[in-house]
């Protein structure tokens, strides 16, 4: 092959350059050979720009398939954490003050995307002043219960437990047995279920 001199192919500010010429411009280089990379460049940039749109077709398709997965794992898991509800003022975290607080939680696992999942919901009672037969004693927020619930809380020793009953409408309700009626009866539970 011939050398070519480059110390006149510099342009203004003395960097050397190389001119742009067509292949039969070239010594020694055939224009029908397969190995050369000048040959039939047009065909080669083609191939490229296929390759370059599979590989973008690619790309899109992992981006889909990542961004479900994100929304599907995102709302995977959910902790409400202990959140405080409506009790009346001279009922509220009394039956034992250094215990828990009158609240709810949710946790749930799973989401509708997966076909999937089951919610535990908690609730937690910390109340006295219970004298009623029957009274309503809190008020959860709209759509906590999607079923009532009914549960049977444990108070003084020597008295009959108390019937909890959480219905939809968001009213817990507290039933005292005849023999407890008119005296200060107190709550202090946890309650929990699946729904």
């Amino acid at each position: 092959m011939t050398k070519v001199n480059h110390r006149y192919l510099t342009d203004k500010n003395g960097e050397i350059y190389f001119p742009k010429v067509h292949v039969e411009a070239l010594l020694g280089i055939e224009d029908t050979d397969s190995e050369n990379p000048f040959i039939d460049i047009n065909n080669k940039i083609y191939e490229l720009e296929e390759i370059i749109e599979d590989q973008q077709k690619v790309i899109e398709e992992n981006k889909k398939f990542v961004e479900r997965q994100d929304r599907i794992l995102s709302d995977m898991i959910g902790d409400t954490g202990w959140i405080e509800y409506q009790v009346p003022p001279d009922m509220k975290n009394k039956a034992v003050s250094s215990g828990f607080k009158c609240a709810i939680r949710e946790v749930r696992a799973g989401n509708d995307l997966i076909g999937k999942h089951f919610v535990v919901r908690s609730i937690r009672l910390n109340m006295s002043e219970i004298i009623e037969a029957s009274m309503q004693i809190a008020q959860l927020p709209t759509g906590f219960i999607t079923d009532n619930q009914s549960f049977i809380a444990r108070q003084n020793g020597y008295r009959h437990p108390i019937t909890i009953e959480c219905l939809k409408d968001g009213k817990v309700m507290a039933f005292v047995h005849p023999d407890d009626q008119g005296k200060k009866n107190w709550v202090y539970q946890e309650f929990t279920w699946l729904e």
